[in-house]
C-alpha cells in the first residue's frame, strides 16, 4: 500500500513521473485518471483497509469478491449495457460473480446474498474510481455482520 500511494502522489504531482509510470505501466491508466487517483490506487488502498478492519477470512473474501466481481461488471457491462455507465447488466454480472465467489468459499447464504447484493449496490458508486475502494469495503462489512 506504501508503494502504491507514494506512486500515486508522485505521479499526481509531477507530469514526468506521470509519463514514466504510464509507459511503465503500458496502458493501463485511463485518460480520465490524469488529474486524480488511479483506480490501481484506490483498489490497493480498499484492499488494505479491508485488511486491517476485518478477520482474515472475511478480508480474504471481500478482496476475492472486489478482484473479480467488479472486472466483471466492467466487462458484461461495457458489452451489454447499451452505453450507459453502472448498468443494470454490469450490476447483475458483479452480484453473481460475487454470489459465485462467496458459495465456493462456504460463507452461509444469508450472509453471500447480502454480500452480493452489496457488491453490486458499490459498484454503482457514481464517483469515478470510488468503487474500488468501495466494494471491497462493503463486502468485508456485510460479511462481518451477517456471518
Amino acid at each position: 500500500m506504501a508503494t502504491a500511494a507514494v506512486a500515486e502522489t508522485a505521479r499526481l504531482a509531477s507530469p514526468r513521473v506521470a509519463a514514466a509510470l504510464a509507459r511503465l505501466a503500458g496502458g493501463a491508466f485511463r485518460p480520465s485518471e490524469a488529474h486524480r487517483p488511479s483506480g490501481a490506487g484506490t483498489l490497493a488502498l480498499g484492499y488494505a483497509v479491508v485488511w486491517w478492519l476485518f478477520p482474515p477470512a472475511v478480508a480474504e473474501a471481500a478482496i476475492v469478491v472486489a478482484a473479480l466481481a467488479d472486472p466483471a461488471a466492467a466487462l458484461v457491462g461495457s458489452r451489454f449495457g447499451r452505453g450507459v455507465a453502472k448498468s443494470v447488466p454490469g450490476s447483475l454480472a458483479c452480484a453473481c460473480v460475487a454470489a459465485t465467489v462467496l458459495a465456493v468459499l462456504r460463507f452461509p447464504p444469508a450472509a453471500l446474498v447480502v454480500a452480493a447484493v452489496g457488491a453490486a449496490a458499490a459498484e454503482r458508486a457514481p464517483w469515478p474510481g470510488t468503487d474500488n475502494f468501495v466494494v471491497p469495503l462493503a463486502v468485508g462489512a456485510l460479511l462481518h455482520w451477517f456471518q
